[in-house]
């Protein structure tokens, strides 16, 4: 009786897993936000990038930065882009939030960042693409693009470049 129990449960489990989510999608670019990693390797410190058109000025993208760590709470200063040696910096619009998230990952803090979607044309045709985080405990840097290794954050860019050509 108790494996019966069991599998009926194990059932209702799995059919809400495979269900599949129906959404009713827009055209309109106030929808797009994507997040994408950089390219770290396995002991770095790896950062996530959240990048959405901006709801108040659609001119604009927002950037939410975030670096999650077992041991310490960052603060996140500007951040850096370097395309193909021409560098492009931008500061933070307050302070960094720092978060408690679980025991696994204890540690989270973020930055968001407004940024000109002009800036999306200076991407399109880049050979190298690095992003630098200023923090107090240093510069981290990783890539965001080469033409052997492309990021999720570049594939995130490139479909936000493909939005604004539309």
């Amino acid at each position: 009786m108790k494996k019966i129990i069991v599998l009926i449960g194990l059932s209702f489990t799995l059919a809400g897993c495979v269900t599949p989510v129906t959404s009713t999608s827009s055209n309109s670019n106030d929808l797009i936000a994507t997040a994408g990693s950089l390219t770290c390797k396995a002991n770095e410190l790896c950062p996530s990038v959240v990048v959405e058109w901006d709801k108040q000025n659609k001119q604009q993208l927002k950037l939410d930065v975030a670096l999650t760590s077992s041991y310490d709470y960052y603060d996140i200063g500007n951040i850096i882009f370097t395309i193909d040696g021409k560098t492009f910096t931008y500061a933070p619009i307050g302070p960094t939030q720092q978060k408690y998230i679980n025991r696994l990952i204890p540690k989270r803090s973020s930055n968001t960042f407004v940024i000109p979607s002009s800036f999306l044309y200076e991407l399109r045709n880049a050979k190298n693409v690095d992003l630098a985080i200023d923090t107090n405990k240093g510069v981290i840097k990783r890539s965001v693009y080469t033409p052997t290794q492309q990021s999720m954050l570049y594939h995130n860019f490139a479909q936000l470049i493909t939005e604004l050509t539309r």
